[in-house]
């Protein structure tokens, strides 16, 4: 109950502080009844929702490694694989090797179909995709017959449809930065407001801090060449803002 509350005060109350400190309060109550086999879970939410705006990145990575190690020793093999999953993701948004990242991805890929948990791979399959697209590869990123999705659209369709708000926020967030990095900053335009007729911004993920990123990027590039230039430049501005809020948890990261 206390790890739900700390998760539900930082990505909904947007309050940083107070979910480390519930979620540390959370962790000595394990650690004092010796709770063992629900530390993996509780570990899990600390890297990647909570520590995430405290320490730098590639620390978390290292964490979210002994949590993927922890959860397959108690047998815990749902929060083994999204340990690996948020993990492949920082390695990947923290600036890792485009070779190494996409062999991170098929290994986490063949884990996620061997250990039957389909429903990561979709979320997975789409970083994935852009890591391959990055690289200049072939999409091949849904090409397993345990999917019955075969693209990336079809993915965000049923994320969409069925309301799986986290899958459309990965996709989305994925699709900007993709954008942005190939110059396509119309596409890009277009999923910023995708993104937010969908996902909105009433809560914080780690997704969010790249978001966020790239979004204000992409609106001072659309400031010098949009005609609503003020709209844009006013959107840009607002992820200065919101860095210099984060700034203060994190000087690291931020």
């Amino acid at each position: 109950g206390l790890n739900i509350y700390s998760y539900s005060i930082l990505c909904l109350l947007q309050d940083i502080d107070g979910g480390c400190y519930w979620l540390r309060t959370t962790r000595l109550i394990l650690e004092r009844f010796k709770a063992l086999e629900m530390y993996p879970k509780l570990r899990f939410f600390q890297c990647s929702f909570l520590t995430c705006w405290k320490e730098p990145f590639q620390s978390v990575t290292n964490d979210l490694l002994q949590c993927h190690q922890q959860a397959i020793i108690v047998g815990d093999v749902e929060y083994a694989v999204f340990s690996s999953h948020i993990q492949c993701q920082f390695m990947i948004l923290s600036g890792s090797h485009l070779a190494a990242a996409e062999k991170q991805c098929v290994v986490l890929s063949k884990e996620m179909i061997r250990l039957n948990q389909v429903q990561s791979l979709l979320e997975h399959s789409s970083i994935h995709n852009m890591v391959l697209q990055l690289a200049g590869g072939d999409d091949t990123a849904f090409d397993f017959p345990e999917i019955s999705f075969k693209s990336e659209d079809e993915v965000l369709d049923e994320a969409e449809s069925s309301g799986k708000i986290v899958i459309a926020n990965s996709i989305y967030t994925n699709r900007v930065m993709r954008a942005f990095f190939f110059r396509n900053y119309n596409y890009a335009k277009d999923m910023t407001k995708k993104y937010a007729a969908l996902v909105g911004n009433e809560s914080l993920r780690f997704q969010t801090i790249f978001y966020v990123f790239y979004e204000g990027l992409l609106a001072f590039r659309l400031a010098r060449t949009e005609a609503d230039r003020e709209h844009w430049r006013l959107i840009g501005q607002k992820s200065i803002n919101t860095y210099q809020t984060w700034v203060k948890h994190s000087e690291w990261n931020f």
